[in-house]
Formats: C-alpha cells, structure tokens, sequence
C-alpha cells in the first residue's frame, strides 16, 4: 500500500446511531476512506455489483438477511475485498461461520469506533483480528 493511497472501506450496519460512530471514526483516519454505508444486506449487495473496497466492514444481524450472505457474495465478486465482521453475537458458532463465509477478522461491538479504526489498519497490515470473547 502506498502512502497516498487509502484503505477504502464499505459499512454495512443497520442501528443508525452505532453506523455513524462507525462512520466518524473511520473519516478520522488519514489512512481510510469510507467509501459507503449501507443499512441493510440488499443495500450493500446491490452496491457491490458494481463497486469494490478494500475492507468490507459488516453486521451479521441485518433486518433482511445475514451478514454471512454479504460477506460470500463480496468475496466471491471482488476476492482482494477482506471483510471484517462487526457483531454483538461473540459465539463461537458465529465467529466460525464468519471466517467460513470469508472474514478474515471478527470483533465484537463492544469495541470503541476508534478501536475498529485501528484493527482495520492491523489486519491491512498482516494481523488477524478476532476480539476475545
């Protein structure tokens, strides 16, 4: 990765309020760009017909389907896309239906906005972010 070239990121989460503390830490860094925010699965799915990031942050609990769906479908059209899994579900048969449907991370949405910032930058970096649960 070049200095001048930022890791682009799309969101999908479907609570509002947790999206745009998501959304303000990832525009705080000089090193991501967020490239878009989706409230549900179609949202993003439709989005990414089209248009590739490099790191797909996404919820599991969305209002009309599972995280899981957007995270195969992303890595199947875009494979230099790497999704990491944002969720209140710290269960291990989450955390391995994530890393089996493609996620090369999960953290659990008790971490801070700033600290989902910093993880993304680890994983871009080498590192396999999982939250201890």
């Amino acid at each position: 990765m070049s200095a001048e070239h930022a890791i682009s990121i799309a969101l999908v989460e479907d609570d509002a309020g947790t999206r745009e503390r998501l959304a303000a830490a990832l525009r705080r860094s000089d090193r991501l760009s967020l490239a878009y925010l989706a409230a549900t699965a179609t949202e993003m799915l439709d989005w990414l017909q089209s248009n590739s990031v490099d790191v797909l942050l996404v919820d599991l609990g969305l209002p009309d389907g599972s995280g899981l769906e957007v995270i195969r479908h992303a890595v199947t059209l875009h494979p230099g896309c790497e999704p990491l899994v944002i969720s209140m579900f710290g269960d291990e048969e989450n955390v391995l239906a994530s890393i089996e449907a493609g996620a090369l991370g999960y953290l659990h949405k008790d971490s801070t906005p700033d600290d989902v910032a910093h993880t993304i930058l680890e994983m871009k970096a080498g590192a396999s972010p999982i939250s201890p649960m």
